[in-house]
């Protein structure tokens, strides 16, 4: 029964394959062959030998022009050219089937060429001119009786609607596994681009965590460390025991970026918060803050501390960390006060001094208070700086408790 191939179209890979393979090219030129030999052989004697170089320019055309359409990225499936091919096949068959009947049975070769080139029209008109038109020519020379003709051409119609409806049916289901294998190549290209995107937006989140981490840690030690070298400096000749104890600070402090360091690349929990619970480390933070600039500085402590995730504590005592390095390289204050409160709903961290403070808006793009926002909100929270010129700053981070306590399984 006339049919088009199947399996012109690869789903998995969205690439249209050529229908022209060596499967395709063996089966054709044999059944081609074996058509030839039974016309040969049982075809009117006069005429016996007259299939044989129509066979062979059928073959030919195949070779030379049907192989060429066959393949999809000629682009030429169903276009003039394949319904002038069909029409020459036609041409080069329907005589050899006139001559000898038993030669129809070549159409097992002949229709899934003529489909595949032409489409469902073209391809059902040359099954059907191949069935009709021969049994006319017969009837109408005398070698076969017209009574007999009516039944036979009432079952070649139901013949060719018959493929006529596979055909069309079959071609539907083709375009549907073109249609399927483009959004298939259109899917997996959207996943590689997603991917893609997900390793960059991954790469770049580290890059910012990393940069915010060092500055946030280490940078801030070296501050603390070249600001100490610079006191040293200066009380070398006239103040040996304030520069031997700034001296024992820098080691201490340089101590502390190591571990800083060390946790880091560990991806572990800060140095503060190895031993300490967040009020220890604030406090210890706050008093080596008060012993290098030598100023008031005092941590206060309100209410029952619940117990809190590590990233809540980790942030805390990071955004502490930058708001006391802003009091130490800007503030030029005489004291300073770290602020835990705790409430029922919230939590609250301020960071005060009484410095010679700044202009918010002025300092909006800076990278220490768009750290501290960052961390605030990382955590769900909210950070807001109050300052003026003259007036000191003010840095509170505030966290609803719900979001920041521990997890208890």
């Amino acid at each position: 029964m006339p049919a088009p191939s199947q399996d012109r179209f690869d789903d998995a890979s969205g690439v249209v394959e050529s229908a022209d393979s060596r499967p395709w090219q063996f089966l054709f030129t044999a059944g081609v062959c074996a058509t030839a030999a039974l016309a040969v052989t049982y075809g009117d004697p006069g005429w016996r030998w007259v299939p044989i170089p129509l066979m062979g320019a059928l073959l030919a055309l195949y070779l030379t022009v049907g192989r060429r359409i066959m393949r999809a990225q000629e682009n030429l499936y169903g276009s003039r050219t394949a319904v002038l091919f069909v029409y020459g096949v036609t041409a080069c068959y329907m005589p050899v089937v006139a001559i000898s009947p038993s030669a129809a049975v070549g159409l097992f070769v002949i229709s899934p060429l003529v489909y595949m080139t032409g489409g469902v029209n073209s391809g059902t008109a040359a099954v059907a001119a191949v069935l009709v038109v021969p049994h006319l020519v017969r009837a109408g020379v005398g070698i076969t009786d017209w009574s007999s003709l009516p039944l036979q051409l009432a079952v070649y119609v139901l013949i060719i609607g018959f493929a006529y409806w596979f055909g069309t049916w079959i071609f539907r289901v083709v375009t549907q596994s073109e249609e399927r294998a483009a959004l298939i190549a259109e899917l997996r290209r959207s996943q590689s681009d997603v991917a893609r995107l997900s390793e960059e937006a991954g790469a770049l989140a580290e890059r910012e965590y990393l940069a915010r981490e060092i500055h946030d840690t280490l940078a801030q030690g070296f501050t603390s460390i070249v600001t100490l070298a610079q006191a040293v400096e200066s009380e070398l000749d006239t103040d040996p025991a304030a520069a031997r104890r700034h001296v024992a600070m820098m080691r201490e402090t340089a101590q502390e970026n190591l571990g800083e360091a060390r946790a880091l690349v560990a991806g572990r929990t800060p140095a503060h918060l190895g031993e300490d619970s967040l009020e220890q480390s604030l406090r210890r933070m706050v008093a080596r803050l008060g012993e290098e600039l030598d100023l008031d500085a005092d941590t206060r402590v309100f209410g029952t501390a619940p117990p809190l995730s590590p990233q809540t504590q980790v942030g805390l005592v990071r955004a502490a960390q930058e708001a006391l390095a802003n009091i130490r390289k800007h503030a030029e204050a005489t004291t300073a006060e770290v602020t835990l409160d705790y409430s029922d709903e919230q939590l609250r961290l301020t960071v005060e001094d009484d410095g010679r403070g700044f202009a918010p808006a002025d300092a909006a793009n800076g990278h220490g208070l768009g750290n501290l926002r960052h961390r605030a909100e990382a955590l769900g929270g909210t950070c807001r700086v109050d300052s003026s010129p003259g007036q000191g700053t003010r840095v509170h981070i505030e966290l609803p408790l719900s979001g920041a306590k521990e997890a208890v399984s």
